[in-house]
């Protein structure tokens, strides 16, 4: 064999297991490099949260759950409410300028209005009752306590109508007995010389008269 040829045959052969050697170390393609692999998937495994997002927003929050209950509608009722009943208020109370312990002559009594009509007097006692007589010019002497108990003036005929309320006591005198009755009762007592020339003396609550009872006058 060639000198040359034989060279060039034992090169060959010593380049063959440097070759294959050199084949098993490159990657094959496709398949992942163990050591890389392990290197990246590290780096990979460890997420980084901003510092920006508050803890809160790291709960989770379970969904609000539908209602399945219809809205009510915000439209107005076409149906009107109904009326209220009405209560056991009473009459209506008329307008008055009366309040609190007052005198005067019943004139009318309406007991279905709950109504009377009353001419009112300026009325005194004791001390005040002997000024008054002074000042009005009457005389001392008259007896029966006139001006010394009690004495009274009316100097206004202006006549007002005045509400009852339904609780009101009523009281008359049948001589000089008290008698317990109501409205229909004083109409009748008005009817008589006696129950109509006696003045009265008379509650107003809240505009409404509460009390009246007859006077005693001999």
């Amino acid at each position: 064999m060639n000198t040359t040829l034989r060279t060039s045959l034992v090169a060959l052969l010593a380049l063959i297991p440097i070759l294959v050697m050199t084949g098993c170390s490159s990657p094959t393609p496709g398949v992942a490099n163990p050591a890389g692999t392990t290197s990246s998937s590290t780096s990979a495994a460890a997420p980084t949260v901003p510092n920006s997002v508050p803890d809160s927003a790291t709960t989770i929050q379970p969904p609000a759950e539908s209602s399945t209950t219809a809205p009510e509608s915000q439209e107005p009722s076409s149906r009107e409410p109904s009326s209220p009943e009405p209560g056991p208020t009473g009459p209506a109370v008329l307008p008055t300028d009366l309040s609190g312990e007052v005198y005067g002559y019943v004139r009318a009594v309406d007991a279905p209005q709950s109504q009377l009509t009353l001419d009112k007097i300026d009325w005194f006692t004791g001390a005040a009752a002997r000024q008054a007589c002074i000042e009005d010019g009457v005389p001392l002497d008259m007896g029966d306590n006139w001006c010394t108990g009690y004495y009274f003036r009316n100097v206004n005929p202006a006549l007002r109508v005045v509400t009852v309320s339904p609780n009101a006591v009523v009281t008359t005198l049948d001589g000089n007995i008290p008698v317990t009755g109501d409205l229909t009762a004083l109409a009748n007592r008005i009817t008589t010389p006696t129950g109509s020339s006696r003045p009265y003396r008379l509650v107003v609550t809240d505009g409404a008269i509460t009390e009246v009872t007859e006077m005693y006058q001999p």
